[in-house]
């Protein structure tokens, strides 16, 4: 559990409580609000990395089964530099990329691939048609106006606003027709 003990400041946790069984093993209180942390080596280590706006960001690991701070290091303006364990589940990932120019052809390729598919909608097609390319996405929308995304990537994005064919105020329709479909757009996807 990631708790300051005060419901209004729970948006800048400082400590770290450890259960096992519902009981209490130990607290972890770094001082500085915790920004994320995790475990490490199946459960064996926990990686939290403190930060505030003021100073440098600090990662540590400790024993999960005793808290005993093993390893302390003060970040770096390099990620790249840091130990694994101190790194975020998605740095871990992004490094894990091939990299080099024929994977950035291939990159370059796919992109090509993206934004043909996407072209091939337009208005006056209906949703079904947009729906072999695009699929919903959660979040705020309406009969009239929805964000898609692209259905091998979350973070390629477009709005599409429709006319309604068939009866008003009824669920979204495979019959309504597109007014218009903004151009494609990245974002990261957003948690409802």
């Amino acid at each position: 559990m990631v708790w300051d003990n005060d419901p209004a400041k729970f948006s800048n946790p400082t400590q770290i409580e450890v259960y096992r069984g519902r009981k209490l093993v130990f607290t972890i209180q770094g001082g500085a609000p915790i920004d994320e942390w995790h475990f490490w080596q199946e459960g064996q280590r926990l990686a939290v990395h403190y930060g505030t706006n003021e100073g440098p960001d600090i990662y540590v690991l400790y024993d999960a089964r005793t808290g005993t701070q093993l390893v302390r290091v003060t970040g770096t303006s390099q990620p790249r530099m840091l130990p694994q364990w101190a790194k975020s589940p998605s740095q871990l990932a992004q490094e894990s990329l091939p990299e080099g120019s024929a994977f950035s052809l291939q990159e370059t390729l796919w992109i090509d691939k993206v934004l043909s598919e996407i072209n091939t909608i337009h208005a006056g097609m209906t949703r079904k048609d947009l729906l072999k390319v695009f699929r919903g996405k959660g979040g705020l929308s309406t009969r009239t106006q929805r964000t898609y995304v692209y259905r091998e990537c979350p973070y390629i994005k477009v709005n599409a606003t429709f006319s309604v064919v068939g009866t008003p105020g009824m669920d979204e329709s495979d019959d309504d027709r597109l007014i218009s479909i903004s151009g494609p757009y990245l974002a990261y996807s957003v948690m409802d």
